[in-house]
C-alpha cells in the first residue's frame, strides 16, 4: 500500500475524522476509495496528506471559507491550488501568497500576492513578505508519526515520500 489510511492520516495530519469528511465534502482533498461494497478501502496519498496538514496549519489563523477563497483564486489564475508547496502569510484577515522566482534574482525577488481576505478587495495585487517552507510541514508529519501509538513508524519511513530535514 502506497497510500494511508484514514486512521493513519487523522494521526499523522493531526485531524479529527469529521475534518477529513468535511474537506472530502467540500472537495478540498478527495481520497481514494477501493472497493464496491457500502465500506469501501479509504486511501490518502502522501500529497493529500500534506495537503490536509497545510489546512490545518492554515486554520490556526483563517476560517475554511478563506481557504476556500484561496484555492478559488488560484484556479481561476490558472495556478496549481495545491496549498502544501505555497508560502502563504497571514495578516489579520489577509493572505498572501509568496511566489518566488529565482531564475534571475538580481531582479525577481519573491514577490507576494494578495489571495483572499475576507471582504475580497485588492485581491491580486502584490507585496513583499517571508515565511516558513513547506520542509516544516514534512517535518510535523515525520515527527507525528514517530510519536504516534497508531503509525508502524518502519511503513510510514517506507511509504513518506520526503526525508524530513
Amino acid at each position: 500500500m502506497s497510500g494511508f489510511t484514514r486512521q493513519e492520516t487523522m494521526h499523522l495530519a493531526g485531524c479529527t475524522s469529521s475534518r477529513l469528511a468535511y474537506l472530502e465534502k467540500v472537495g478540498l482533498v478527495i481520497p481514494y476509495r477501493f472497493g464496491i461494497n457500502a465500506r469501501p478501502t479509504v486511501i490518502f496519498s502522501w500529497e493529500q496528506l500534506l495537503e490536509i496538514r497545510a489546512i490545518r496549519n492554515l486554520r490556526k489563523n483563517i476560517s475554511l471559507q478563506t481557504v476556500r477563497k484561496i484555492i478559488k483564486f488560484l484556479d481561476d489564475s490558472g495556478y496549481d491550488n495545491g496549498l502544501r508547496d505555497k508560502q502563504l502569510v497571514v495578516i489579520g484577515e489577509e493572505v498572501f501568497w509568496v511566489k518566488q522566482d529565482w531564475s534571475d534574482f538580481g531582479e525577481n525577488l519573491p514577490t507576494a500576492v494578495k489571495v483572499a481576505d475576507k471582504s475580497n478587495k485588492q485581491v491580486g495585487q502584490y507585496v513583499l513578505l517571508v515565511i516558513p517552507s513547506l520542509i516544516d510541514i514534512v517535518n510535523e508529519i515525520w515527527e507525528a508519526a514517530r510519536q504516534s501509538k497508531v503509525i508502524d513508524f518502519k511503513s510510514f519511513e517506507q511509504r513518506a515520500k520526503v526525508l524530513p530535514a
